[in-house]
């Protein structure tokens, strides 16, 4: 069980670490790798708790749109995350986005597509 949920962190914290990589200048991470923990535990929890009520209120969304509308609830659950750090105040943590929610929808794509191949591999 612990070992499951250290390897969901560290397969978040990779993921943060390359979307970072891949919009530069759009998203970043504050805090070196104390910022890439604490925003690894932030996005499990939402991942674990939130994603799965906001799955299933939305259904109808989902079926109409064939899926896509999963990518719209990845974008809210970045944007929370985003939310709760500002709101937690860490000391010099913080996930800073730019170029509205068109920045959101791709980090929560890119989120979900890294997240996806990392849990692949960690299965193999």
């Amino acid at each position: 069980m612990i070992k499951h949920i250290i390897a969901h962190l560290v397969a978040n914290g990779i993921a943060l670490y390359f979307v970072g990589v891949i919009l530069v200048g759009k998203f970043e991470i504050t805090g070196s790798w104390k910022g890439y923990l604490i925003c690894a535990i932030i996005f499990g929890l939402l991942n674990g708790l939130v994603k799965p009520i906001l799955k299933l209120l939305s259904l109808p969304f989902v079926l109409v749109s064939a899926g896509l509308f999963i990518f719209v609830i990845n974008s809210f659950l970045v944007w929370f995350a985003q939310y709760a750090l500002d709101v937690l105040k860490f000391d010099g943590v913080a996930i800073v986005i730019t170029g509205g929610f068109f920045s959101y929808l791709l980090v929560g794509f890119l989120m979900s597509l890294f997240n996806m191949v990392i849990h692949w591999l960690l299965k193999k």
